[in-house]
């Protein structure tokens, strides 16, 4: 009995000073040393290791003497190993290892602290910036976002451990609601950045004005712009450049998606080119038709797809 007791005694204290180091989900270190510390070659290890993950400025050591530094996102901590002291900004204490709660606070980096264990995000909003079509989300790390189209609002979602303003926001919980009457309509990711295009599904105009595509220099201010000319049966509409960084994306995909119904109608070709004759943020398209007399038809549908 008292061997047993002994045992689980033992036990209980090789599990109150084991210690996990976290980013995101994925185990970074584990050690059963000292409870939130590790020796300074893991830690540099593993600041060089993050830096990496996260594509933030890699940190510079050195060492003179027995006295080895890192240096990262404008500190720096330093270990003498002889006299076992550590230095913080300056700062000095006597440690025969890395107080890592100190240094991750020195440096700045948000964190999440569970009695043996320590969780840094994996995903670290820089901003986010909205205009009328458009939300641009900056970040470091990997993309851990989700996006819910609700009413009159997009809510963001953690899907990971991901950072902004010095909060960490866990899988499952909401970092921003964003008021908006518009949809979700693309996300463009890029390293560092993802970007949300809105569209509004209400038709900007209702009028239609069908011109001979001769007659391209005559057109008026407002309107959808409906160009036709002889050809071979198909539709051409602009195509969507990013030239623009997205502000014609929202008139492109509503441009997109009545071609296409009209092209079903009617049994025509759909062709997308950057036609840079075609008014930009302007819905239009071209309808090529060996039979002209259809072009009255082809109104006619327009006008009902816009009500």
């Amino acid at each position: 009995m008292r061997a047993a007791t002994f045992f689980l005694v033992i036990c209980g204290a090789f599990v109150c000073f084991s210690f996990d180091l976290y980013v995101g989900n994925k185990l970074m270190y584990s050690s059963a040393d000292i409870e939130n510390t590790m020796s300074w070659s893991s830690f540099v290890s593993f600041i060089e290791n993050y830096s990496r993950m996260m594509r933030l400025d890699s940190p510079s050591t050195g060492e003179v003497g027995d006295f080895q530094y890192l240096v990262w996102n404008g500190h720096t901590v330093g270990f003498a190993k002889d006299s076992n002291v550590f230095v913080v900004d300056g700062a000095t204490t006597k440690s025969k290892v890395v107080p890592l709660v100190d240094i991750l606070s020195a440096f700045q980096l948000p964190f999440i602290q569970e009695q043996s264990k320590i969780v840094l995000p994996d995903m670290m909003i820089t901003k986010i910036f909205q205009t009328d079509d458009i939300i641009d989300i900056t970040y470091n790390g990997s993309n851990a976002l989700s996006f819910a189209g609700r009413q009159n609002q997009i809510e963001i979602i953690s899907n990971g451990f991901v950072s902004i303003d010095n909060q960490i926001y866990q899988p499952g919980q909401s970092i921003r609601v964003i008021p908006t009457d518009k949809k979700i309509d693309q996300k463009i990711e890029m390293p560092g950045l993802i970007r949300v295009i809105l569209f509004k599904e209400t038709f900007t105009t209702k009028e239609v004005v069908a011109l001979k595509f001769e007659q391209i220099m005559q057109i008026p201010e407002n309107g959808f712009l409906l160009l036709y000319s002889d050809g071979d049966d198909r539709i051409i509409i602009r195509s969507y450049s990013p030239d623009f960084e997205g502000s014609d994306w929202p008139v492109y995909a509503q441009n997109k998606k009545i071609a296409q119904q009209i092209a079903a109608q009617f049994n025509l070709k759909l062709e997308i080119c950057p036609l840079y004759n075609l008014p930009i943020e302007r819905l239009c398209m071209v309808v090529l038709l060996s039979d002209s007399s259809r072009i009255s038809q082809i109104e006619d549908y327009l006008k009902e797809l816009l009500q």
